[in-house]
């Protein structure tokens, strides 16, 4: 289910605001208030996003774009697609060693 702005923008300041006071009573509790002030912008820059991020406009597809559903049975493959492994930064072997580096 999807928010509307308006109640994803309060959601974001609710749990913004309940931040605040949670950081508050635990910097009074066990820190140092004047030293450690910086941790509070968390939440303010928090709300503040949330307050932005609220008043976008809402972009939707035109009809048209839409497909029907459920599709017509020649629109399913046969087979499902063979899964792919995530693209890594591995080699799949090992580097060579340069000669002056070898234990020889």
């Amino acid at each position: 289910m999807r928010r509307s702005p308006r109640e994803s923008r309060f959601l974001g300041v609710w749990t913004a605001g309940w931040l605040f006071v949670f950081l508050l009573g635990l910097l009074l509790r066990v820190g140092d208030i004047r030293v450690q002030w910086p941790a509070l912008l968390v939440p303010v820059g928090w709300a503040l996003v949330a307050l932005w991020r609220g008043r976008r406009p809402v972009v939707r597809r035109p009809p048209e774009d839409e497909g029907f559903w459920p599709p017509e049975d020649d629109e399913f493959p046969d087979q499902p697609p063979a899964p792919r492994p995530p693209p890594t930064r591995e080699l799949p072997w090992l580097p060579e060693v340069p000669r002056d580096r070898r234990e020889e």
